[in-house]
């Protein structure tokens, strides 16, 4: 199945992996090898970025819009669901990469099982250091997303999902 192209335009939020929330400001002509490209220009206001990405590329890159209004309750029924089996055996770099995959995908439903798995271990088992980065950077990045669509305080958004995943919220 090929994927519907995205109709981004100037003043649409987005959700853009490896960064967050961004706004589309404009579309500008750059210069990319040796040609010509239109580019959105994304800017990330938590981090204060600026990206240019080509519009050829916004499907790879996995830039996509916030969450609607089905997708978030399917978010929080994942955030609710029983977690994954953490992986205990093996190398724990290896664990640490396959987490950064996925929070990377730009799946918001990829980024509540991270969310949610991680925070679970963390009350059972405890997280290694790289493990407690990646939870920040996961839960940073659902709540600044939750906080943009309904119009509420990323640390509102965050005791929503923690409220989620540990069952206080109905």
């Amino acid at each position: 199945m090929i994927p519907k192209p995205l109709k981004l335009k100037p003043g649409d939020t987005i959700f853009y992996p490896s960064a967050g929330v961004g706004v589309i400001e404009s579309v500008e002509e750059v210069y990319l090898s040796g040609r010509m490209e239109k580019c959105f220009v994304i800017r990330i206001p938590e981090t204060k970025m600026t990206v240019r990405v080509p519009k050829a590329n916004v499907q790879k890159s996995g830039i996509r819009p916030l969450l609607d209004g089905r997708r978030i309750k399917e978010l929080f029924r994942i955030l609710a669901a029983k977690s994954g089996k953490k992986v205990t055996g093996g190398n724990w770099a290896e664990r640490c990469k396959e987490i950064e995959r996925r929070i990377n995908t730009g799946s918001c439903l990829e980024l509540g099982e991270v969310v949610r798995d991680l925070t679970r271990w963390k009350k059972t088992t405890g997280l290694s250091f790289e493990e407690s980065l990646l939870l920040e950077t996961a839960c940073g990045y659902l709540a600044r997303e939750l906080a943009a669509i309904e119009n509420i305080s990323p640390q509102m958004a965050r005791d929503r999902i923690q409220g989620h995943i540990i069952g206080t919220v109905g």
